[in-house]
């Protein structure tokens, strides 16, 4: 099972549900799930949980190139190859021992954090710029950037462990998982309910009643979470 961003115990604190209550176990962890995978895609971080990674990039041109995964561990030791006609690895031979790169003399880590790691998760490139490709075109005499496919290769440790996995998290997971509660089955948010003679009125957008989630809830619950973890967020360029 992946990862979750908080757990359901804590989850039933915040819900005032009976922790002996099980009886919407299955519920609530498919909601965690479902949360997790929608901010690690509004993100663009697919690799919130601290794990060992290899990864393939393009380069930048600049002498700054940014992980996906934070914070970035410097042991063990990162390493980096470089090889223009790289292509994510696919051909025979690309980003062979050649096209090593070595921490400390080629590039190194931007440390920004007391304990030696790296919350920006940069990667700079000392005397010298994280390259792109050079091309030539028929009829043009001189040579330009084109596109990369692949071509810097990194291998590094990053990710939040569940110690330190920043409470903003949990709590927008929590944000979700308690509006996706009241949203599903029914398709829509309620606003009031009374108990004799049911009546049901409900709140914000007015969608479809429906047992899945739209794309225009979906952006309707996002807004609730956005606040507390955007600043979290690759941003590239």
């Amino acid at each position: 099972a992946m990862p979750q961003l908080t757990d359901i115990r804590e989850l039933k604190v915040w819900l005032d549900i009976d922790p002996n209550n099980t009886s919407e176990d299955k519920k609530l962890l498919f909601y965690i799930e479902l949360a997790t995978q929608w901010i690690e895609e509004i993100l663009d971080r697919p690799g919130l949980f601290f794990a060992s990674r290899t990864e393939f990039y393009r380069g930048t041109n600049t002498q700054k190139l940014l992980l996906n995964s934070r914070p970035v561990y410097t042991t063990p030791t990162i390493q980096v190859n470089e090889d223009e006609a790289g292509y994510y690895g696919a051909p025979t031979g690309s980003f062979a021992s050649t096209t090593a790169l070595t921490y400390g003399d080629d590039f190194c880590l931007q440390i920004d954090q007391a304990n030696g790691t790296s919350r920006s998760g940069i990667l700079i490139r000392r005397n010298d710029v994280w390259p792109r490709p050079t091309n030539r075109m028929r009829g043009l005499l001189a040579p330009f950037i084109g596109e990369d496919f692949g071509s810097i290769k990194i291998t590094y440790s990053g990710g939040y462990t569940v110690d330190d996995l920043p409470s903003q998290f949990r709590a927008a997971t929590t944000l979700l998982v308690a509006n996706l509660r009241q949203l599903l089955p029914l398709g829509q948010p309620i606003q009031a309910e009374s108990y004799e003679e049911r009546a049901i009125s409900y709140g914000g957008p007015q969608f479809a009643g429906s047992s899945n989630v739209s794309g225009a809830q979906k952006t309707f619950l996002l807004a609730l979470a956005k606040p507390l973890i955007m600043s979290y967020k690759n941003w590239r360029f």
